[in-house]
């Protein structure tokens, strides 16, 4: 490893100043600055204080040097020096050491990572390669205990970690419990790895901070499957936080940029903070008198970090006044309706043309006004998203309202049992179809969707106004049933959607 790539994964963690940047030399050894200290050795890194050094000629190469006289003159600027503060000057020696033993034989598992991330540009690629390296499987999460990335070569046992991967996100309790256990509340701030302990979980777990700008971003946690801990998985784990900086530094350096108060509050309450969190920081913020929620999901696979960059930024334009989070890989916003009216034909329109553009599928929850119902909506805009592309995956944009009966259905708890209260003629039509191959099921379906008018469902159907009389007077006939009466057409309407959403969960099956 050189000077140049040391500094840049220490700084990412502490404070240094570059005084002095000569020949980029691969560093093979690091030592302590004494009197028997040798300069010659132009490939060791020494550690000490300027006031060790009394003259130029006693300054090594390269060196860390801790300055405690900020008076005194500057040291040789021949050869690479960095300044630190005093008291991290040892913390900064033992990182410094395990980096360089570790990558000192060979290739090193912190250039195998690095070469991957510069490969890849890709957090994902990294923590996996990590994951097989450890022998154990590897979670990346933010501060926020949203999990950026995790293993899939080592897959996660532990019955908790894995729930929590599945839906992408630590619940609200969780995080207050993670945060009450003594280790870490007592860990220090570097990368040093130790050990976590929990008592609704049997398995073990070893733990390293991840910096971005010396700010703590996030954490890694590698937990112990089928391969036991190894004294040496405490100096990888710190290494592999020191490859996820250099990862986000150099490929995703907005991926952690700092959200706004709106995007924090919003995020709390779908992961479940509680009303005394939510309560006072509502009322800092100021959300529009009639809303709605959506939520946005691409179509293909491109990453957290496009969602924020291009189609969280566009939307943002395209609709001023819009708020955001990101929740269960997904844009979830808090969009304003104008004039406090319904959502027009107009910003459905914009939102059809907008999803064709970025490539997304988009559900829209119903209009509400107070900010204290966001997670209702949300679920409803998520309901819709999921349900809409279940039954019209051909289409882009789906509107609860449009889903909300299915949404009932889906409560049921035997779902199966849905069918007794169908209308009986439906059974009857499907009979009569199957042996005089005709099509009064379909006939009278369409006939109810558009709203009995005989114009719009004959040319639905494309067939003469005539043929559709005749037919419905057939219908009427077999089963005895009078489409003029208002409780007939309901019991009907409901029956064609229970029929449509069991052949639906029938072919999901």
């Amino acid at each position: 490893m050189t000077f140049t790539k040391l500094i840049e994964r220490i700084s990412e963690e502490y404070s240094l100043e570059i005084l002095s940047q000569g020949e980029d030399l691969e560093i093979k050894d690091v030592a302590l600055i004494d009197n028997k200290h040798d300069n010659t050795k132009r490939t060791t890194l020494y550690f000490g204080y300027d006031k060790q050094l009394t003259n130029s000629a006693s300054v090594p190469y390269q060196c860390i040097i801790a300055c405690t006289d900020p008076s005194a003159s500057p040291l040789s600027t021949v050869g690479n020096i960095a300044l630190v503060s005093e008291d991290s000057l040892f913390t900064i020696f033992n990182d410094a050491k395990t980096l360089i033993e570790t990558t000192g034989k060979g290739i090193g598992i912190f250039e195998e990572l690095t070469a991957i991330a510069d490969k890849t540009h890709n957090i994902e690629a990294v923590i996996d390669a990590a994951s097989v390296r450890l022998g154990n499987s590897l979670l990346f999460c933010d501060m926020n205990f949203k999990i950026i990335a995790s293993s899939t070569s080592v897959p996660i046992l532990d019955p908790l970690w894995k729930e929590n991967r599945k839906q992408g996100y630590c619940s609200y309790e969780f995080i207050s419990e993670v945060k009450e256990l003594k280790s870490i509340r007592n860990a220090s701030q570097t990368t040093a790895a130790l050990e976590v302990t929990c008592t609704k979980s049997p398995y073990r777990k070893l733990s390293s901070k991840v910096f971005h700008n010396q700010t703590q971003i996030g954490f890694l946690l590698m937990i112990e499957g089928e391969n036991n801990f190894l004294p040496s998985h405490f100096e990888m784990l710190s290494i592999i936080s020191h490859v996820i900086s250099y990862t986000i530094a150099y490929y995703t350096p907005d991926l952690f940029e700092k959200n706004s108060l709106y995007h924090e509050l919003l995020y709390d309450m779908l992961i479940g903070a509680p009303s005394k969190d939510i309560m006072p920081r509502l009322a800092e913020l100021k959300f529009p008198s009639k809303m709605l929620v959506l939520f946005i999901h691409s179509i293909r696979y491109l990453g957290q970090q496009y969602l924020k960059t291009f189609i969280c930024k566009n939307l943002k334009t395209r609709i001023p006044g819009t708020h955001v989070t990101y929740h269960k890989e997904g844009i979830v916003a808090v969009i304003p309706l104008k004039n406090d009216s319904e959502m027009d034909s107009e910003l459905l329109k914009m939102l059809v043309c907008f999803s064709k553009e970025e490539h997304i599928r988009i559900g829209i929850s119903n209009s509400f006004t107070s900010i204290k119902n966001f997670v209702s909506h949300y679920e409803q805009a998520h309901t819709a998203l999921e349900l809409g592309y279940k039954l019209n995956p051909e289409e882009l944009v789906y509107c609860y309202q449009n889903y909300q009966i299915f949404d009932l259905f889906s409560e049921v708890k035997n779902p199966e049992k849905l069918g007794r209260f169908c209308h009986p003629a439906l059974a009857i039509l499907r009979q009569y179809d199957h042996e005089n191959s005709s099509q009064l099921y379909k006939t009278l379906c369409v006939y109810i969707d558009n709203g009995c008018n005989i114009k719009l469902t004959a040319e639905s159907l494309y067939i003469h106004r005539n043929s559709l009389v005749y037919r419905l007077n057939r219908i009427t006939e077999i089963c005895l049933i009078d489409l003029s009466d208002i409780n007939t057409l309901f019991l009907l309407r409901l029956s064609f959607l229970i029929d449509r959403y069991n052949e639906l969960n029938k072919n999901l099956a």
